[in-house]
């Protein structure tokens, strides 16, 4: 039987779709390409450095004013593009500042002399919240926020144990939240963005939850849990219910060895991380690969399961940008 041109390119297109229709969201390039921002470290007595990966090259962040004696990491940008923050050594200890984006312009958030970390923007760009120390470099974590334009810090936490890793809905309403006020279990919890009325929305007894970040139409929430004391992606939607395991199927069809038990688990609190791509289809977060923290992305139906991008050293602290 013959086959023509225009079977042939008839089927190459078939099988062009399929091969794009596997591939996470964040390979799917165009004019305004999106980025994954993250800290790197390549090795262990180098300073970690925030980095951006745009699905073909691998570039640095760098501010270009002053300099840090130990580099910067835990990137967040604006909506916008405009601005990005980031823990920092520039101000005499571990502080959260941000810039513009090509690296100039770099303020402290705030004044404090205690130590602060993990940022995140509203998405109309007017509030930063973060963690920091209620007493200098020690004392508990709590969740801070502050307007960008400057003025008075507003502590949103105050309970025993801590409090970390902030980040607000799309419409600027909830702060999604990790606490370990309950017996020290890592759970997720929920506020309004003026600190009240705070809930657990992951009491699950004796397994910890971390790394909430929102959908980008804020009908879910993607978070990792050593559930089954295996690191895992969860998803589930914003008044939590619907919860559903990405990664678990990935492990039981594959054997795939990134699926593995954190050594350190306060690490949950600064090394870790989820993010949602600009257009919701999928999620980047970090895993194990061989003891070595490494980036994945995987479409928010578990779908795709990719790794980033190839580095020595560990990665950490995603954030996905236009």
């Amino acid at each position: 039987m013959k086959t023509n041109k225009l079977t042939l390119l008839l089927i190459a297109v078939i099988m062009l779709n399929n091969i794009i229709s596997a591939q996470p969201s964040s390979m799917k390039t165009n004019d305004a390409t999106d980025k994954i921002y993250f800290t790197l470290r390549e090795k262990d007595d180098q300073n970690a450095r925030i980095v951006y990966y745009d699905g073909k090259n691998l570039k640095d962040f760098k501010v270009k004013e002053g300099k840090s004696s130990r580099g910067e990491n835990q990137p967040a940008l604006s909506k916008d593009g405009k601005n990005i923050a980031f823990n920092t050594y520039h101000f005499s200890g571990w502080k959260t500042a941000f810039s513009k984006t090509d690296g100039t312009n770099i303020k402290q958030i705030d004044n404090s002399k205690n130590y602060a970390f993990t940022p995140s923007f509203s998405n109309d760009g007017k509030w930063i919240v973060y963690t920091a120390h209620s007493d200098g470099r020690f004392g508990k974590r709590e969740i801070y926020k502050i307007a960008t334009k400057g003025g008075e810090t507003k502590r949103l936490t105050s309970k025993a144990r801590n409090n970390y890793s902030p980040s607000f809905s799309p419409d600027g309403k909830k702060i999604a939240f990790i606490s370990t006020r309950n017996a020290g279990i890592y759970e997720i919890f929920l506020m309004n963005s003026d600190g009240s009325n705070q809930v657990n929305f992951t009491n699950y007894p004796n397994n910890h939850d971390s790394c909430p970040s929102w959908s980008p139409d804020g009908k879910k929430i993607a978070f990792l849990s050593l559930r089954g004391n295996f690191l895992n992606l969860y998803v589930m939607n914003a008044d939590g219910s619907g919860l559903k395991n990405l990664t678990d199927n990935q492990l039981k069809s594959t054997k795939a060895e990134f699926v593995q038990t954190l050594g350190t688990v306060d690490q949950f609190s600064y090394m870790y991380g989820t993010s949602w791509s600009p257009d919701g289809k999928s999620i980047v977060f970090v895993q194990k690969d061989n003891d070595i923290q490494k980036l994945y992305t995987i479409n928010s139906d578990g779908s795709g399961l990719k790794k980033l991008v190839e580095t020595k050293g560990n990665q950490y602290n995603p954030h996905w940008a236009k």
